[in-house]
């Protein structure tokens, strides 16, 4: 496999066990769904910038879009956008502590 099909393969792998569709990775990526689509269907080829905003959208290095071994959902990190949403919860629930002390 050359490093445009191990890219397109992992790119598929780590957006299905995310969960998300192209549109929701584009949003994540400032992109267009059309790009996404083009992207695994090899049509096109990302910049540098582009995987490491796709990495960072799938919560994982960049690197990993272009290792020949399974992608693992052990070895997923949170995107920014989980983090943010995490951090809003925490941050609600320790206002609710502080103002009910």
């Amino acid at each position: 496999m050359n490093l445009q099909e191990l890219f397109i393969a992992n790119l598929k792998e780590y957006r299905k066990l995310r969960k998300i569709s192209q549109l929701e990775l584009a949003e994540e990526c400032e992109s267009a769904q059309t790009y996404i689509s083009e992207l695994e269907k090899g049509k096109k080829s990302p910049s540098l910038l582009m995987v490491e905003r796709i990495a960072s959208a799938l919560g994982i290095e960049a690197v990993h879009l272009f290792k020949n071994e399974p992608p693992s959902e052990g070895r997923q990190r949170l995107s920014y956008t989980q983090k943010q949403e995490m951090a809003d919860r925490i941050r609600s629930a320790l206002v609710k502590i502080i103002n009910d002390y």
